[in-house]
């Protein structure tokens, strides 16, 4: 497992609003989920590119709740993959 330290980053991944889950049908949990994982997913790729953690634990991934596909989510995992390599 390689991590790598970026001096100069920035998160990249464009917002997703509240509005955007609510209005695919989506009821309040889930829209409440998705700003946890979301929050959590941002949180994450900040840590391991800054290096705060040499035995590093994506707690992003660790989700009971269903997270359905959606294409809005894929700019926010890319952040993932990018800062694991």
């Amino acid at each position: 497992q390689v991590l790598r330290k970026d001096v100069s980053w920035s998160y990249s991944a464009p917002s997703i609003p509240r509005s955007h889950w609510i209005g695919q049908g989506r009821d309040d949990e889930y829209a409440d989920n998705m700003e946890w994982c979301l929050g959590r997913i941002k949180g994450d790729v900040k840590r391991i590119r800054n290096g705060e953690d040499e035995d590093f634990y994506c707690s992003c991934l660790d989700n009971e709740d269903t997270i359905l596909h959606d294409d809005a989510l894929l700019p926010h995992f890319k952040e993932l993959a990018d800062a694991i390599q």
